[in-house]
């Protein structure tokens, strides 16, 4: 007999206000940081936590502490009760106007789905997780205004909770958006104690000599036609939310990798000689050239084909003067990088993207507003070449949300499905990685994956390659041996020499079950050694029969 379908069962629909009387009537004005959402919609995530519970516990004892705590919170971050509305009297500037009384809408809900498998990392139904989101109410007419913020929480009895986020991106960006939820958080988790730092939400602090409201709006309504359905498409049938992380060593070695290519690209021999800087990326760089590279490969697109990266920079400490870190509403711009997809799908594809990424952060490190009025055509004019964007950043920390049930166990940001983009976080493994998340069809989605991993798996060789062809570039001998220390880039040069030599060891001596050659360290030789995927996979298999390790490097005579 076949199982029935997990269902969603509503167990109360109510609105949260903040505490009467406690924010008189009031109304922000849209910045132009604002007014080029206005088209977004919604920016949409679900905390999955390890919080094994009941359902009448959760109805009697955890609903009532995120009603309270959720109030309390509003009272600071009051905007998100409130409506955005043309202000009175114009035809173009928006404001978010707050009345005593305006709430949220906070739906309580029971799940009977696998929540361990529904809060994994590996590819899942899409459809599996969209019941646990909030729907943002819409206005019966256009004169009430658009709300903005919808929440949910959702038992899976004994096992966890998921606590649904849905805020329009107009209100705010991911910095609020997570502000507010950590606030929240902490108010429940430890009530009557000092939490985060409250909201600023003074808009004159954002000027705007430039005219960008203007320039902003005006780009909206001409072009909403062509930009709107792009934010907004359709749920793919058969879709799949998987993630996958890069871990601290993998975003090293993503580095070294970056930065040795640039290194033989530009022929550095005085730079080994004499010890001079080399080129470094950041670990955004090259965990967005890393992903960018595995969806192009995925795609497989035609070589000549421009691919384009997207992906907004928080300006509040860029700005002059720098806005507090606690300021209230959106405060990014958009960075565009564009490669030809042969280029990022070959050999040095993902060095070339990293030091493409690097050099446009850079750009905007020094010039944050430069070229700000030209962002909306420029992304007019990319938006329908299946440009990737990137959403939520390694900075927003969503892993430190913590409501008094432990960190999350998995955070999603489902609306890429709808925006096409890829999500990004911290590691909530360890500090350093990086996870990135991904909603496509399965058969991409498993494209991808091999993708992912085989690259990482293939780092070592291909660092190992490139500062081969920095020895080569400054005419050293293959075989040349120094008496000096081994310097990092002489010891990869002679492990990818010490690995072809020992593997025809191997085959040639059955026997033989140690050996010493150059490597720094006695770990397992299948995670050191830099070598081709098919001889990287025999000396698996060889350590596996044969418990082979490596000794310790010999001193240099």
């Amino acid at each position: 007999m076949l199982s029935s379908p997990p269902e969603l069962k509503v167990l109360e629909r109510c609105q949260v206000s903040p505490p009467p009387g406690a924010v008189a009537e009031s109304t922000l004005p849209l910045t132009f940081f604002d007014v080029g959402w206005l088209e977004a919609g919604t920016v949409e995530r679900v905390f999955f936590y390890a919080f094994p519970v009941s359902t009448s516990h959760f109805m009697d004892s955890v609903v009532p502490s995120l009603k309270s705590s959720l109030s309390l919170t509003l009272q600071h971050f009051y905007p998100l009760a409130g409506k955005i509305r043309l202000s009175p009297g114009s035809v173009d500037k928006y404001e978010i106007h707050y009345a005593d009384g305006d709430s949220v809408s906070f739906t309580l809900a029971e799940h009977d789905d696998d929540f361990d498998d529904i809060s994994g990392s590996h590819p899942r139904e899409l459809i599996r997780l969209l019941p646990l989101v909030p729907q943002v109410p819409q206005p019966d007419d256009d004169n009430q205004g658009t709300r903005l913020l919808a929440l949910q929480a959702t038992v899976f009895p004994g096992r966890g909770i998921a606590v649904g986020v849905a805020v329009r991106h107009a209100a705010c960006d991911g910095s609020s958006s997570v502000h507010f939820l950590s606030s929240w958080a902490s108010a429940c988790a430890r009530p009557g104690r000092l939490g985060p730092a409250p909201p600023v939400l003074d808009r004159s602090l954002i000027s705007d000599p430039k005219g960008l409201y203007s320039i902003f709006s005006k780009s909206l309504a001409a072009n909403g036609q062509v930009t709107r359905p792009l934010m907004n498409r359709a749920v793919p049938p058969g879709a799949v939310i998987g993630s996958f992380t890069l871990k601290g060593d993998h975003i090293r070695r993503l580095k070294e990798l970056a930065s040795s290519t640039d290194k033989a690209k530009a022929k550095a021999k005085a730079k080994v000689e004499e010890g001079g800087a080399s080129f470094r990326c950041s670990t955004t760089a090259v965990s967005y050239a890393y992903a960018w590279v595995c969806l192009v490969k995925t795609r497989a697109y035609a070589d000549d084909r421009i691919a384009h990266l997207g992906f907004a920079a928080d300006c509040r400490a860029r700005l002059r003067p720098p806005l507090p870190a606690a300021y209230f509403g959106n405060c990014l711009l958009a960075c565009f990088v564009e490669m030809k997809a042969g280029e990022l799908s070959g050999e040095d594809g993902v060095a070339a993207a990293a030091i493409a990424i690097s050099k446009a952060i850079k750009r905007f490190i020094d010039a944050p507003m430069e070229g700000a009025d030209e962002v909306p055509e420029k992304y007019k004019a990319v938006a329908s070449e299946q440009l990737v964007t990137v959403a939520g950043s390694p900075k927003l920390r969503v892993y430190e949300v913590d409501f008094g049930w432990g960190k999350p166990k998995k955070v999603e940001i489902i609306s890429i499905v709808r925006t096409g983009a890829m999500s990004v976080a911290e590691s909530r493994e360890e500090e350093g990685g990086m996870e990135i998340g991904l909603v496509l069809p399965k058969l991409d989605m498993d494209k991808l994956k091999a993708h992912f991993s085989i690259g990482l798996t293939l780092l070592p060789v291909a660092i190992a390659a490139h500062y081969f062809s920095i020895l080569e570039s400054c005419g050293i001998p293959h075989l040349f041996i120094t008496s000096q220390p081994l310097s990092p880039f002489w010891t990869l040069y002679l492990q990818h020499q010490a690995a072809a030599t020992l593997l025809a060891a191997l085959k040639s001596d059955p026997n033989m079950n140690t050996t010493s050659v150059s490597p720094r360290t006695n770990r397992c030789l299948s995670c050191l050694l830099p070598l081709p995927h098919s001889a990287y996979g025999e000396l698996v298999s060889y350590e596996r029969q044969t418990n082979l390790r490596i000794e310790e490097e010999p001193q240099s005579p």
